[in-house]
């Protein structure tokens, strides 16, 4: 599902005028997000590399074709100003989709971080391959991370930090960085290189999609204030894997204090765990809240149309509502005994309800007044067409 054009008013803007354009930036960027989480893991590491060299130079190289003159434009400027890195990717997408993979070689680097930000860190003692690709036995090349995290780090448990690690803000790491060996040369130039092609990836991808970005608002004198691009420091919550990230409990006992992951990958997965786990605890609790008869079903549709957009959002009524609005097949279910059967509401009405009611929590989630009343509207009108039709059905004897 595309959900960047959900996201803001702008997007929604730009999704309006050219919607392919919104749908290849969000690929592009959420393949280079999928390099950020996979990061550790080698495997899933490489085939998000090759996604991303694919989508980014598909993009560059539709957006200069029979596109609106401010995306042609904003994308052969960049692509000029950063001609050398374009090139590089180039060569890359032309040996990944013709020939084999990019299968790049890695660097780890072991040692003492201090953590001086969530997402920065300063390597204090370390050991390893900086800077260049490094040799490794079998046992421990391109596996994931925290497979090799006690081995790789034995050393520098018994040399560099005391075993309960008593120095607030300093713990053990992995960094760990890709490499790959660019040599081809174009009419120009030649090029021979040892290139991070995170580094190099990432940076002219996000960088492009601001240009692009920032073209387009400033040919409708519009704001954007979203960045796709971030600056990393050499060892940073992406590239560096800490014992912080794999055993936090053990790190909030011994600093006294809460302690959670910081790594992107580890908490992109804990937040996907926790988010199924709501998702999983909501529905217990609406199904042991289900509307229970005929007169509470239509005193909860009454009870939402007279709401508020606002008021919806307020105390018990978001629960509610996500419950009685976005999964009705089950209150209606349990509220009419013989389904539809006998009832003058479709299953077709109750399906519309349901939808509407998510484009409402969309626009809600957007926060732009007149499309969350718009939206609010259409919800109300599929309530009363409701009501009416209940309105009809005679009670059962």
């Amino acid at each position: 599902m595309f959900e960047l054009e959900r996201s803001s008013v702008f997007f929604e803007q730009m999704a309006a005028a050219h919607p392919t354009v919104v749908q290849n930036i969000e690929i592009v960027n959420e393949n280079k997000i999928a390099m950020d989480v996979t990061y550790h893991e080698p495997k899933h590491f490489i085939l998000s590399l090759n996604n991303l060299l694919r989508s980014l130079m598909f993009f560059i190289e539709n957006s200069t074709k029979n596109s609106p003159a401010w995306l042609k434009g904003s994308v052969d400027s960049f692509v000029s100003s950063n001609q050398d890195d374009y090139q590089k990717l180039r060569h890359l997408r032309n040996v990944s989709a013709h020939h084999s993979l990019i299968f790049p070689e890695e660097s780890l680097v072991v040692g003492l971080y201090r953590i001086r930000s969530p997402r920065s860190y300063t390597l204090k003692l370390g050991f390893g391959d900086h800077g260049k690709p490094g040799k490794y036995a079998w046992d421990l090349a391109l596996k994931n991370t925290e497979d090799i995290f006690h081995d790789m780090l034995s050393f520098a448990s018994v040399a560099f930090i005391d075993l309960e690690h008593g120095a607030i803000g300093e713990c053990l790491g992995i960094t760990r960085r890709w490499y790959f060996k660019i040599k081809f040369k174009t009419d120009a130039k030649r090029y021979n290189e040892v290139a991070d092609v995170y580094e190099l990836a990432s940076s002219f991808s996000t960088s492009l999609l601001d240009q692009v970005c920032n073209s387009y608002a400033a040919a409708l004198n519009i704001k954007f204030d979203h960045s796709f691009a971030q600056k990393l420091d050499a060892h940073n919550s992406i590239n560096t894997l800490l014992e912080l990230d794999l055993f936090p409990s053990l790190f909030s006992e011994w600093w006294e204090e809460e302690c959670e992951p910081l790594n992107f990958g580890v908490c992109a997965a804990l937040l996907e765990g926790r988010r199924h786990s709501s998702y999983d605890a909501f529905h217990q609790w609406a199904f042991g809240n289900l509307t229970p008869d005929v007169a509470t079903y239509k005193s909860s549709l009454e009870r939402f149309a007279a709401l508020e957009p606002a008021e919806i959002l307020e105390g018990n009524n978001v629960a509610d509502f996500m419950s009685f609005v976005l999964i009705n097949h089950w209150h209606f279910k349990k509220a009419f005994g013989n389904g539809f059967n006998k009832s003058a509401v479709t299953p077709s009405d109750v399906m519309s309800l349901q939808r509407d009611g998510n484009l409402l929590v969309g626009e809600l989630r957007k926060e732009k007044p007149c499309t969350v009343a718009s939206a609010k509207q259409r919800l109300d009108d599929r309530i009363r067409s409701i009501l009416a039709k209940l309105e009809t059905e005679q009670p059962e004897e």
